[in-house]
């Protein structure tokens, strides 16, 4: 599936608003009244999480950053049924690591994280999905979510089965997620 970056959606978006000569084309119609899903790079939503964490008094750490983009992409997926996050989480031996996000953020080692600019809005509706996300799990300590993350079964399986650093695969993400009730 090919994503769209925000001005590649802008762009799709205005020109689905512009009058088209429709002859001959007979999905048209169908592709305007489509609702468009684009997920979210893990960095933008990485981002969303380091602010809301200083915004609400919570001190941030590469670490603590990981889990929660895990936790926020299952539960997400279980709350719309639908992948946020467009980056792949893999199972690294302190629990679940997009690994691009883990690379950008750790020149800070294991110290708190500083505000971030934010570069793509959010949607409303996602927001509220987010914030209801980070409310449950982001005043839990770094150590507990690692905790959380190694009893569940898409990192212990991947870990246990195909060693550090395996991929874990959305489906496994999203089905554990759909199927338990995490906290």
């Amino acid at each position: 599936m090919e994503q769209l970056g925000h001005s590649g959606l802008q762009t799709y978006l205005k020109y689905l608003q512009e009058p088209h000569d429709t002859a001959g084309v007979k999905n048209l119609t169908y592709i305007k009244e489509r609702t468009v899903r684009v997920m979210i790079s893990a960095h933008n939503v990485a981002i969303y999480i380091i602010n809301w964490c200083l915004n609400h008094n919570i001190q941030i750490t590469n670490l603590k950053l990981q889990k929660l983009l895990y936790f926020v992409q299952g539960e997400y997926s279980k709350a719309k049924g639908t992948r946020l996050i467009s980056d792949d989480f893999y199972a690294w031996q302190l629990g679940p690591v997009v690994p691009a996000v883990y690379t950008e953020y750790s020149i800070f080692s294991s110290y708190p994280l500083p505000a971030q600019k934010q570069s793509l809005p959010f949607s409303k509706e996602d927001t509220y999905v987010i914030d209801a996300i980070l409310q449950k799990y982001a005043y839990y300590t770094t150590w507990s979510l690692v905790e959380l993350s190694h009893q569940q079964d898409p990192w212990k399986y991947q870990h246990k089965i195909f060693g550090d650093k395996a991929l874990i695969p959305f489906k496994s993400i999203a089905d554990y997620f759909r199927k338990n009730t995490v906290l």
